[in-house]
């Protein structure tokens, strides 16, 4: 049986000394890099997409099923590496602030804590948002099925409306703070002893 090569040994022995919140802060680090190589290489493609397609559209047989395929490949799994790093780099970095490192980074960590509490209350910030400016405009409007309610012609449905954003809001602004509380107010947590 062959031995390890002494590279993937000092490898091992340095992942085994590395404390949690360095090892997450670490793939905090590589999921950014994914975030932030995938995201203009996803703009670059989508703003070249009216002279790459011609140039596909002539090639025949399986060259154009290959050159399509890949290109719809591509466009697809771009702009989703680029959110997953993102989201995977916040949650990793927010991990990395609440575990035991090596050393500290106090503006770093409110840096982090600050982007994770906005990526986790914007759903219900988003909500908040849609109930405004249905409140301000007197119109909220639905995707699916294509609907407008106006406060005007439509109230009873206006106001059903206004609820389910308001709805929607509370129950992503609670989940959110069951998130948080914890790590924001530890010894809020902490059970009284008998």
């Amino acid at each position: 049986m062959p031995e390890p090569s002494s590279s993937v040994t000092v490898s091992a022995e340095t992942r085994a000394r590395l404390l949690p919140g360095d090892l997450d802060r670490r793939r905090a680090l590589f999921a950014l890099l994914v975030c932030v190589v995938a995201l203009p290489a996803s703009w670059l493609l989508f703003s070249q997409l009216e002279r790459l397609w011609p140039e596909i559209v002539r090639l025949e047989g399986l060259g154009f099923l290959a050159a399509a395929t890949l290109l719809g490949g591509v466009m697809a799994i771009g702009p989703l590496a680029a959110a997953l790093g993102f989201l995977i780099a916040v949650w990793f970095g927010v991990r990395s602030v609440y575990s035991a490192r090596s050393l500290a980074t106090p503006l770093l960590d409110r840096v982090i804590v600050g982007a994770g509490l906005l990526v986790w209350f914007m759903p219900a910030l988003a909500a908040i948002a849609q109930a405004v400016r249905a409140l301000t405009t007197g119109r909220i409007h639905f995707v699916r099925p294509p609907r407008d309610y106006l406060l005007a012609t439509d109230p009873i449905a206006f106001w059903q409306g206004v609820g389910f954003w308001l709805i929607i809001a509370g129950l992503a602004g609670f989940l959110a703070w069951r998130y948080w509380q914890p790590k924001l107010f530890p010894a809020h947590d902490a059970a009284p002893e008998a």
